[in-house]
C-alpha cells in the first residue's frame, strides 16, 4: 500500500465521527463502483452510522444479485456531515450527484484506486497498487474492525472479479488473492459473484456484441469501434448506455495492443472506452480528456457529434502505440 499512513488514520477518524455521511461512485458505474459503494453502506451502517448510497447512473440489471442495489439514490439531497467518494478519479466523475452549492462546505474522504486520482478530497486514500477499491475498503474495514458480514463479503468480492476479470489482469497480486479468500471466508460466494458479473449477460447485449464486432475496424495495432443510437434502435436494444463487453473483446486480437469503442449517449455525448496490451498505457490518454483510470483500462466522455470524439482520439491511441 502506498498511501500515506497518516490518510489512512486520518480516513478512519472521519468516518467514525461522522453521523450522516453521502456515499457516491462514479457515473455509469462498474462492477468495482456498485460493490464498492454497497460494501462501504452495509458496513458504516454496521457502525450505527446513517449512510446515503449515491450514483449518477443505474446499476446494470446483472448486479441485482447484491443486497440494496435497488436502493441506491440518484440524486445526493439531505443532510450531510461528510461524503466519501468511492471508485472515483476526480469530481466531475461524481456527475450531477455532487452539487457544490449543497456539498461543497463538506469534507470529502476519497477511496479510490486509480493512478490518475486527482487527490481532490480533504483526505485521500488512493492505492494504485490494489486491484480495486473494493481491496482498499477491505483494508480499511480491517483497520477499523468492522465484521464482514456476507452482503459485504458478497459486494467487495464484485469489485475485486470485475476489476481483476476473475484474477486475470496484471493488478492481480498475492494481496488481492488473500482479500478474496477472506471475503469467502466471511461468506462471499466466488462462484456465483462471477457467474453474474462476468458471465451472464442480457440477449440484448449479445445483439449488440455482434454487430460491434462486424463493424469493428483494424488500423495498424489499433482496432476500434462506433455504437451509435441509431444501431441500438435497429437492433431493438433497450439498454441505453454501455458496450455489451465490446472492448474488451478486441483487445484480445492477436493484432490488436490498442482498442477504443466509442457509445454514443442518449444526449448525444459520446462514452469512450479504452483497453491496452501490456507495455501500453491509455490512462494518460484517458486523463488529457477528461477522464481517467489505468494503463489497461481507461475512459472518458467527449461532446458528440461521433465523428468528431472518433478523429479527436484515434491519433492520440497510435501515439501511444509509436511511441511504446
Amino acid at each position: 500500500m502506498l498511501t500515506d499512513p497518516h490518510a489512512w488514520a486520518e480516513a478512519e477518524g472521519y468516518l467514525r465521527r461522522a453521523q450522516s455521511i453521502l456515499a457516491i461512485t462514479h457515473v455509469s458505474p462498474d462492477g468495482d463502483a456498485i460493490g464498492s459503494l454497497l460494501g462501504f453502506t452495509h458496513g458504516m451502517r454496521g457502525l450505527g452510522k446513517l449512510v446515503t448510497p449515491a450514483c449518477q447512473d443505474q446499476a446494470h440489471p446483472r448486479f441485482d444479485y447484491l443486497k440494496g442495489v435497488r436502493d441506491i439514490r440518484q440524486s445526493g439531497e439531505g443532510e450531510f456531515d461528510l461524503i466519501v467518494s468511492l471508485d472515483s478519479s476526480d469530481l466531475a466523475r461524481l456527475g450531477s450527484v455532487f452539487v457544490p452549492a449543497q456539498h461543497g462546505h463538506l469534507p470529502i474522504v476519497v477511496l479510490d484506486h486509480h493512478i490518475t486520482n486527482l487527490s481532490f478530497g480533504t483526505v485521500n486514500v488512493v492505492e494504485p497498487s490494489a486491484s480495486s477499491t473494493a481491496e482498499v475498503f477491505f483494508t480499511l474495514l480491517r483497520r477499523m474492525d468492522v465484521p464482514i458480514t456476507p452482503d459485504i463479503a458478497n459486494a467487495l468480492l464484485t469489485g475485486v472479479i470485475t476489476d481483476t476479470l476473475a484474477f486475470r489482469t496484471s493488478n492481480t497480486t498475492p494481496d488481492t488473492l488473500a482479500v478474496a479468500m477472506e471475503l469467502m471466508r466471511c461468506g462471499g460466494n466466488l462462484q456465483e459473484v462471477t457467474r453474474q458479473a462476468l458471465v451472464m449477460r442480457s440477449f440484448d447485449s449479445l445483439r449488440l456484441l455482434g454487430a460491434g464486432l462486424v463493424n469493428a475496424r483494424v488500423e495498424g495495432r489499433l482496432a476500434y469501434a462506433t455504437l451509435g443510437r441509431k444501431l441500438r434502435k435497429e437492433l431493438g436494444v433497450k439498454e441505453e448506455r454501455g458496450d455489451a463487453g465490446l472492448v474488451g473483446m478486441l483487445i484480445t486480437a492477436y493484432e490488436v495492443d490498442v482498442a477504443a469503442v466509442f457509445v454514443e449517449l442518449p444526449n448525444g455525448d459520446i462514452e469512450i472506452g479504452l483497453r491496452a496490451q501490456p507495455g501500453f498505457d491509455v490512462s494518460q490518454v484517458a486523463l488529457e480528456l477528461g477522464g481517467g483510470g489505468h494503463p489497461a483500462a481507461a475512459g472518458c466522455t467527449l461532446p458528440g457529434p461521433m465523428r468528431d470524439a472518433v478523429n479527436r482520439v484515434l491519433p492520440r491511441l497510435k501515439q501511444v502505440i509509436r511511441e511504446a
